[in-house]
Order: C-alpha cells, then sequence, then structure tokens
C-alpha cells in the first residue's frame, strides 16, 4: 500500500512539472507587465475584527476564509473583470452535457496548498461534503441544492470531478465559480473523529496561523485580536500563477489589514498615509480625500461616482412565530407598510451620503437597475398615510409622553440596532428615530459590535425567541445572471437545514403566503434561460417584497475610490465598478497589485 502511494505521489509530482500554469491576461490590469516591481505590503482597513477563520462557519463579509475569501485562490472557473466571460482557472478544461446539467472538470496539475501538498479532486469532494452537511450549518448550505433537490459532486478520478445538476440552472457557472476546495487533509480526519461539531469547533480566531492552510496569493502571518491582520506570500501560488510575462504572482510579499473602531477610523488612516487603499462612503469624506490630493498632503488616486453600488442596506423586524406583542405586532404587514412610509429616503440621501446615493425599495442592488421594474415605491415616505395605517391596527391614541398606544395600553416602541463601526447606518437608524417620533412611534436606538449583532439574528434565548426588535444591516454578494437574493436569503426553513440569511422569520417553517410565492419565484427564475423572461419574474419578485416589506430597503451610497501612487495595478478604467471591487482592496486583483518603492 504504501509502495502504492509513493508512486501516485510520484506520478503527480512528474505531471505537475509539465503542467500548464494559468495566465493572467495583460488586460486585466492597467500596468505593463514590464513596469511591475516586486515585494513590499499593501495597507488595508476593515471595519470590524473578522469573526473566524473557518470556512464552514464564516457568513460575513469581507471575510479571510469561506467562498470569495482574501486566502483563496477561487474555484474550478473564474470570471473575466473585463468581458465577464466565465474561464477554467482551478479546472484546466471542462465540459458540459447537452441537457445543461453535468459539468465535467479536469483539474488543473501542480497546483498546492500554502503547506505543499497537493490540491486534487479530493478538496473538491471535502468541501462539498463539509458546506452540504446541515449538521455543520454552512452558509453556503442552501447553495448546494436546487429547489431542495441537492446538486451532486462525485471524483471521478484524482484529477477530474463531476458536478450534476438536478435540473437545468442559469446560474450553474455562477455556482461553480465560487465553489472553492478545501483541503481533505486538515478537514477529513476531524470530521471522521469527531463529526459535524469537531469541524465547527476549528480554525478559530484564536487558532494558530500555522494551523491555516490556505490556497490563494497569501497566507495568514499574524492576528493580532482588535489590531491587525498580517498576510505573508504563499510560496507555491506562484507555481501556477503567472502574469503575461511569464513572472509569477503575486508580486507583493504582504497584505496588512489594520482593524479599526469606525468609518472615521478608516477616513484618518488613509488621510494620515496609514493605508493604501479607501472608498469614500459620503460627501464630506469624499471632499477630505480630494481636498488631501489637491493638497499635495496625500499623493493617491480618486475616482468619483465609479458606479452605483453592489450592495444594500435594509431594515428587519424580528417576525418568528412567538407570542410577544412585538413580534405580532412586527409580523403585521400594515405595520411594517407604515414604518416604510416613516423612512425619509431623500434626508438619508442629502444628509447621510451627502447627496451622492440614491433611495431604494428593493433588493435587488442599484448597480442592476435595468433589472429593477417602476412602480416600487408604493411605500415611499408618507407620515400621513402612515400614521393611518397604524390608526387602523388600533394605534389611535397617543400617551401623556407622546407614544401612540393601542386599547390594551401596548405602545408603538421598539429598539433598532445597528453596528457601531459604521456612521452611515448609524445615521440611517437617526432618522428613522427622528421621523417616527413624529408620528408618535418611539424608535431607541442601539450601536453595538457588528460580530455581536450579526449574533443576534441567530441566537435564541432559553425560549426558542430571537432578543432583538429591529436592525439595520446590509447584504453583499449575489450574482449577475439572476441578481434577486440567493437560497440563503429566500428560504425559509429552520436552521441548519437552509435560510440562515432569511433574517425576519426564523421559525421552523414558512408564515406568511408571500414567502412560499417568492421562494416559487425564485426557482421559477432560476431555470429561465430566456434573459427577458428571467427580468420578468425578477420584478414579480421585488414587486411581492414592496408590497410585503420583510426588508424596509433604504438608501444606497454611490461607490467612490481612492488609492495612494505607491499602490498599483488596478483594473483598466472601464472595468472600474462596485461589481469589480473588493470591499478591502478596491477596484483590483489583489494577486496584480503591486508596490511602487
Amino acid at each position: 500500500m504504501k509502495k502504492a502511494l509513493f508512486l501516485m505521489t510520484a506520478l503527480a509530482l512528474t505531471s505537475a512539472a509539465s503542467a500548464a500554469p494559468f495566465v493572467y491576461p495583460a488586460s486585466w490590469t492597467s500596468n505593463k507587465a514590464s513596469d511591475v516591481k516586486t515585494g513590499g505590503t499593501l495597507r488595508t482597513v476593515n471595519l470590524q475584527d473578522f469573526k473566524t477563520l473557518n470556512p464552514f462557519v464564516t457568513a460575513e463579509s469581507p471575510s479571510l476564509v469561506g467562498s470569495g475569501g482574501t486566502l483563496n485562490a477561487g474555484s474550478l472557473l473564474t470570471q473575466d473583470p473585463i468581458t465577464d466571460d466565465y474561464i477554467p482557472y482551478m479546472a484546466e478544461k471542462y465540459t458540459q452535457s447537452a441537457d445543461k446539467r453535468t459539468f465535467t472538470f479536469d483539474i488543473r496539475s501542480g497546483m498546492k496548498w500554502s503547506d505543499g501538498k497537493p490540491i486534487t479532486a479530493d478538496d473538491w469532494i471535502t468541501s462539498y461534503t463539509l458546506h452540504s452537511n446541515k449538521d455543520i450549518g454552512s452558509n453556503s448550505y442552501d447553495s448546494f441544492f436546487i429547489n431542495d433537490q441537492p446538486i451532486k459532486v462525485s471524483k471521478v478520478d484524482n484529477n477530474t470531478i463531476r458536478v450534476v445538476f438536478p435540473k437545468p440552472d442559469v446560474t450553474a457557472l455562477e455556482f461553480l465559480t465560487g465553489f472553492e476546495p478545501e483541503p481533505t487533509h486538515v478537514f477529513m480526519p476531524v470530521f471522521k473523529a469527531k463529526g459535524a461539531q469537531g469541524i465547527k469547533d476549528m480554525w478559530t480566531i484564536s487558532t494558530s496561523p500555522s494551523d491555516i492552510v490556505t490556497s490563494g496569493p497569501f497566507m495568514l502571518d499574524r492576528y493580532v485580536r482588535g489590531e491587525r491582520a498580517l498576510l505573508k506570500k504563499n510560496p507555491y501560488f506562484g507555481e501556477w500563477n503567472k502574469d503575461s510575462a511569464g513572472k509569477s504572482l503575486p508580486y507583493m510579499d504582504g497584505v496588512q489589514i489594520n482593524i479599526v473602531a469606525d468609518a472615521n477610523a478608516q477616513l484618518t488612516q488613509f488621510l494620515a498615509g496609514n493605508a493604501d487603499v479607501y472608498s469614500p462612503g459620503n460627501r464630506d469624506q469624499l471632499a477630505q480625500v480630494k481636498a488631501a490630493i489637491d493638497g499635495k498632503k496625500i499623493d493617491a488616486n480618486l475616482i468619483a461616482n465609479a458606479s452605483a453600488r453592489a450592495s444594500s442596506d435594509f431594515m428587519v423586524f424580528n417576525m418568528d412565530d412567538s407570542a410577544t406583542f412585538k413580534t405580532k405586532l412586527f409580523s403585521n404587514v400594515k405595520f411594517r407598510q407604515a414604518m416604510s412610509m416613516l423612512i425619509n429616503r431623500d434626508a438619508m440621501v442629502d444628509l447621510t451620503l451627502g447627496g451622492l446615493g440614491q433611495p431604494t425599495y428593493t433588493g435587488v442592488y442599484p448597480v442592476y437597475k435595468d433589472w429593477i421594474p417602476s412602480g416600487l415605491d408604493k411605500y415611499k415616505f408618507n407620515p400621513t398615510a402612515a400614521a393611518k395605517l397604524l390608526a387602523e391596527i388600533g394605534f389611535t391614541k397617543k400617551g401623556a409622553d407622546g407614544i401612540l398606544v393601542d386599547k390594551a395600553g401596548n405602545k408603538a416602541e421598539f429598539t433598532l440596532i445597528t453596528n457601531a463601526e459604521n456612521t452611515r447606518r448609524q445615521g440611517f437608524a437617526k432618522i428613522v428615530q427622528d421621523e417616527a417620533k413624529k408620528v408618535g412611534v418611539k424608535v431607541n436606538t442601539s450601536f453595538i459590535a457588528f460580530n455581536q449583532m450579526t449574533a443576534l439574528l441567530d441566537a435564541r434565548d432559553n425560549f426558542g425567541r430571537r432578543n432583538f426588535d429591529a436592525i439595520i444591516i446590509g447584504l453583499t454578494g449575489g450574482g449577475k445572471v439572476f441578481p434577486v437574493s440567493g437560497p440563503n436569503v429566500i428560504e425559509c426553513k429552520d436552521l441548519p437545514e437552509g435560510g440562515n440569511l432569511h433574517m425576519f422569520n426564523q421559525s421552523s417553517k414558512c408564515r406568511f403566503p408571500f414567502e412560499t410565492q417568492t421562494i416559487n419565484l425564485y426557482w421559477k427564475g432560476r431555470a429561465e434561460f430566456n434573459l427577458a423572461a428571467r427580468k420578468a419574474i425578477a420584478g414579480q419578485i421585488q414587486k411581492i417584497e414592496a408590497d410585503n416589506q420583510p426588508y424596509i430597503q433604504l438608501a444606497a451610497q454611490t461607490v467612490h475610490f481612492s488609492w495612494t501612487n505607491r499602490t498599483q495595478g488596478e483594473l483598466p478604467r472601464a472595468a472600474v465598478n462596485s461589481l469589480n471591487a473588493s470591499t478591502l482592496f478596491g477596484p483590483r486583483l489583489l494577486e496584480m497589485t503591486w508596490i511602487n518603492r
């Protein structure tokens, strides 16, 4: 047995020597390969501590691990940032069956994990096995099912895997771009010995960096909670990733991610020259950056109004199936409609975003404007109409304190939470508070750490209840082919079976007819290959959302990008937009970023 294993290893090594690397096209960077200098460290800023280093537990963005994580190379396919075409990446080539259901991938030879072990077909099988295990409760769990029918992943041989969809799916290539491998030699011994809980307990934020095995251009060198994450070059990545001149990637030696308390500190870091990339979030921040550049206080570039935003901010109520007065109130569609009409979105754009943004009424990001139908603003700002709806559900009188009460003496009052690091969301919350007060609804605001806030979405007390009223939070990510919320937002099944981001209802089942309607339309859209028909289905989903207000959309900022002139390798200007930009690194591919020293 040992001899056979050694022979296979030797054959793999021989194959690796002759394997063709993935070559990054010259069109993916604004620089010529001959201009590049190697070495140096990129400095950036994150607004909160990273919550975990475990790819099967993480649900936050940005993240160091998980699908799209900074430490990950990518997957079988990648998407050309210039043309949007899907092209083989960790797969050298692939075939698709005539019925569009079966994909067969030849894994690229010569790839290695950061500990030098080869990346093989087994690592996709491990990823599939663990992400699709309901007891682990991965954020990606729902992605491996098409309307409750599983996507099946199998190993053909050490260098070949097969992915079979239960039915043709228009988002299949997007899924395959996000289906990333995980190291079998690290995770599977633990899974076999300790099961799902063993996997969930792995790779906490306190785990030694030397134990974290990655596939991407960088690996974790050091993590100091509340201060910084230091990344260093993965020496094996450059063996199979080259630029157009044949130079190994990444160009840089490392990345430093500083942890700061809030958005003001983030701006301060950039203006002080301690960070290389920054995205101003409002007119004031934009003006400060421009003034610093014009006054030659910082040597930097600025692209204002680069694009609409590829993310959303919304207010969501706790609508679980419990017997409390508040959850019953929040479950009343007229209350949510009234609250939507107390959202002064124009004030949010003017006061919080400095005029650089737009009101939003749908979960489809503003950057996908061609997918957003008209007439979604049925419950736009209208305090008079809001007061009328509140009266219809029993809030006809005010108490001595000016707060509306019903016949039983219940007050129209709730606590609105958002994250302390995000000044934009705090500004939104204060506007909600001010406008609601005018009609007699008392909104108490609470600003807490982001990780603490996301924990509230999942945590339950001894009675099985979630202990929050309302939260302002956001989503990012998702696909371009059918840009409505993904299955982990759409589905309303009990955890860990799915729907972990179905934030308003974490009961054991769908509670409202609109939930089922949305789910059915979503899967219908995923099966529709005609673009016009798919857009029409997306429009139906958005109209249901607009009528029922499960997520009360707020406002979206325009995206701006700035970076120091020591930082080179950004995407060509035509490709600079929020879809091709990273929260941490701006409009660039980290592999092709270089430092002009």
